[in-house]
């Protein structure tokens, strides 16, 4: 990958011994303590991780708190939240949270950034963050290396990032002015053109990019994001999960156990999953679907019409409400497959990584990170996006136990720590580009 301008003053390294682990503050959109997102999750693993390894390590993170409420008492725009955390509020940014409206509010932010005194700079999305805030802390400490793990593709696309036709739900393949002024016909093709190199502008104030896929290295790549150091990287899973065993299913009394994990949201495919499995029901009455993350009242306001298929399913589809991000691997290893059958691209899905870890196989859509994450026919089964018919028939391929005990003994681990740390290490150090897979 080539082609990348660095900000003003930016240095290619920092001036350390090699052996001195440098000191890092990491920038996220949001917080899991107020919000469960995969990359906020990352983000927060990481500093987690870094910090019980000894390093030097602080976390800054967005909040949005009701009514506008500052999260510091005496009205101030950020807050100390731990010994090392800090949270900041978002009303001086654009309805888009992509850009700063109040210059006094980034200004402050940047000042408290740059008196963490960091010799490394990570951020995770830029969503909530704002590029302009990242070309003025570049510009603030020239001396620091500006780092960013891209989890999604908003640069890319308007809608959320999804890369889905706003109209038709259909997959978007590929990005151009005037296909974004079909899914957006209130703009023009010269704010469209505009925007794109607003976001090539700003994100090239970063000196290095982590892509936690192969999928999402490449969509950047094709919209002409093409950095000089740029590393595909697992995010890591955090010490808690990594400490508990892993364990092997039973094939023979597992393998028609069906799982969901997630929220009922247009885009997570629950309306593809249950109408598939009110079909394969029909056909062999022994499997069940288990909805993790959603009661059935909470998904037929998401999705009135799947009142029908629900009924059809009756007790063989049992919604178990919300869980405990700590539990999911014991509810994990309860099953015989997990399910993820989402219509948008997806890139580096939690979920995916909680499965592997329990041992689980999957049955994914078969498109984007999912289909890089897990490999059809060897830890996995592929169906065709948005298909309930095509994922139907897989998960009555899936039940029959020769299927699954032949799929889930060779699901793979996740990245472990000793990796994922050594990873970060040469990516701060600013050694030549790597990429990093889970074995």
């Amino acid at each position: 990958m080539s082609g990348i301008a660095r900000g003003p003053g930016q240095a290619p390294g920092l001036a350390r011994a090699p052996s001195a682990r440098p000191s890092v503050c990491i920038i996220s959109h949001a917080h899991p303590d107020f919000s469960k997102g995969g990359g906020e999750t990352a983000a927060y693993r990481q500093y987690q991780t870094l910090a019980g390894e000894g390093w030097r390590a602080s976390f800054v993170s967005a909040i949005e708190l009701p009514n506008g409420q500052s999260p510091a008492d005496r009205g101030e725009s950020f807050a100390r939240y731990g010994e090392s955390e800090y949270l900041y509020a978002v009303g001086g940014m654009e309805d888009d949270r992509l850009w700063w409206r109040s210059a006094e509010e980034r200004r402050a932010l940047v000042r408290l950034l740059a008196g963490l005194k960091a010799d490394v700079y990570h951020f995770h999305h830029y969503w909530r963050v704002g590029l302009d805030l990242v070309a003025e802390l570049a510009e603030a400490r020239p001396d620091a290396r500006m780092v960013v793990t891209l989890h999604e593709m908003l640069a890319i696309c308007s809608h959320h990032g999804q890369m889905i036709r706003t109209r038709s739900r259909e997959l978007c393949r590929k990005e151009t002015a005037q296909r974004c002024l079909t899914c957006f016909p209130d703009q023009t093709l010269e704010r469209l053109r505009l925007r794109k190199a607003l976001m090539l502008s700003g994100l090239r104030h970063f000196q290095q990019f982590i892509y936690p896929s192969h999928f999402i290295a490449e969509r950047y790549r094709a919209w002409g994001l093409s950095p000089d150091h740029a590393t595909v990287l697992e995010n890591y899973l955090g010490d808690d999960l990594l400490a508990q065993p892993r364990r092997r299913s039973d094939s023979a009394r597992l393998s028609a156990r069906f799982a969901f994990f997630g929220q009922p949201t247009e885009f997570k495919g629950l309306d593809v999953l249950i109408p598939a499995f009110a079909t394969a029901v029909a056909e062999d009455p022994s499997i069940g679907l288990l909805v993790y993350g959603a009661t059935e009242a909470e998904t037929l306001r998401f999705f009135p019409h799947l009142e029908k298929a629900i009924e059809v399913a009756g007790d063989r589809l049992t919604f178990a409400g919300r869980y405990d991000a700590a539990d999911v691997l014991g509810l994990m290893t309860g099953v015989g497959w997990v399910v993820m059958p989402s219509i948008w691209w997806e890139n580096s899905p939690v979920v995916i990584q909680e499965a592997r870890r329990a041992g689980t196989p999957l049955i994914v859509s078969g498109i984007g990170g999912m289909a890089e994450k897990v490999q059809e026919g060897v830890d996995g089964l592929h169906f065709r996006a948005g298909s309930a018919p095509d994922l139907a028939r897989a998960l009555l391929q899936a039940a029959e136990p020769e299927t699954h005990e032949r799929l889930a003994g060779s699901v793979r681990d996740v990245i472990g720590r000793d990796e994922f740390v050594g990873a970060l290490r040469a990516i701060y150090d600013g050694e030549e580009r790597r990429d990093v897979r889970a074995a």
